[in-house]
């Protein structure tokens, strides 16, 4: 009888002590490879938040290891890194995997809008609407659209002749196929890439992003900023599909409720902020010239760039539709405004 007691009294504080055992169980750690600098606004204004609030919804069970820089993967293997789960979570650009993510392309088109942020909500809900079916490989968390291109060059451009017979870095084939109907020569680089290949001589300039002056230093490469919508690169935050699965069900829920929409949002805003205090920035800097397009030759690299976009919507699979949708979706988002 004491030893049937026994039994039951210890079997009832070993019931007791076990929510003290699942509190104190460790959270799941996921590696977040991020080939930019800590310092860039995708960073402090973006990711890191975006950590902070999925850490905080868990209730414990995840943790986020953020790691900057090329230590996980750079621009052109994080995607892979990723699938093969070096990388849990990242971070990248589309330069190398064009051909894998044809339709999300329509965010590089030249003069498709001067409206990154609203870009940024349209690309997402493009996905959201099943338009964007390239994804499989992956859990998706953002997409959003880094603010449109930017010439970065050693010297003035006011005309497009001024261009002719230039080297210029491109980091897709649109902005290559853009670069090339200007008159110059396109080099195919990542934008960690830029400042090595300018600063010894590979290229007279570039075209990316205003915040790329200072997130990549290429204002201590090149004096002269044209600002024009001449394609705007998107980016995405994936994740491994595995490490997702794998979750306890209260991180899946906290990934789930800050990502999608308000995330890409977020990093919407964020680039669009950069891009903003870059160009403050840059004008207030004696040596370096921030300049636009006239009106006359507005219309006249518009027009140069626009058979690069009927051959998109032709060549690429659902081109029309996506080109057309998105239009459609910032055309609503401007009349809000």
């Amino acid at each position: 009888m004491k030893a049937g007691c026994t039994r039951v009294i210890f079997a009832a504080l070993l019931f007791a002590a076990l929510p003290l055992v699942v509190s104190r169980a460790e959270p799941v750690t996921l590696r977040f490879g991020f080939p930019v600098p800590a310092s860039s606004y995708d960073n402090t204004r973006g990711v890191s938040p975006w950590i902070d609030q999925v850490e905080k919804a868990s209730g414990g069970t995840l943790k986020i290891q953020l790691f900057t820089g090329p230590t996980l993967g750079t621009f052109h293997n994080i995607y892979d890194r990723t699938l093969t789960g070096a990388s849990q979570i990242s971070f990248s650009t589309f330069g190398d995997l064009t051909s894998d993510f044809p339709r999300t392309q329509v965010a590089s088109l030249p003069f498709l809008t001067r409206n990154t942020l609203d870009l940024s909500i349209a690309l997402w809900k493009l996905y959201e609407d099943g338009l964007l079916p390239e994804f499989g490989k992956v859990k998706l968390l953002a997409l959003f659209s880094f603010p449109n291109a930017v010439l970065h060059t050693n010297k003035p451009i006011a005309t497009i002749n001024d261009l002719k017979g230039m080297r210029i870095a491109a980091s897709s084939r649109i902005v290559a196929d853009v670069v090339s109907a200007f008159g110059a020569a396109p080099v195919s680089l990542a934008p960690d890439e830029l400042y090595t290949a300018i600063q010894h001589g590979l290229a007279g300039g570039a075209v990316t992003s205003l915040g790329a002056a200072q997130v990549f230093k290429l204002d201590e490469v090149t004096t002269y900023h044209l600002e024009a919508p001449l394609g705007a690169a998107p980016g995405f935050v994936f994740m491994n599909k595995d490490a997702y699965a794998a979750l306890p069900a209260q991180a899946k829920k906290a990934i789930d409720e800050f990502s999608g929409a308000s995330f890409s949002k977020q990093l919407g805003e964020a680039n669009v902020l950069e891009q903003s205090d870059e160009r403050d920035r840059l004008k207030a800097e004696p040596r370096q010239h921030d300049s636009e397009l006239s009106a006359a030759e507005y219309a006249r690299w518009q027009a140069r760039v626009q058979p690069i976009v009927e051959a998109w919507a032709k060549q690429t699979p659902d081109g029309a539709k996506v080109l057309a949708a998105c239009r459609a979706e910032l055309e609503k988002l401007a009349s809000a405004h």
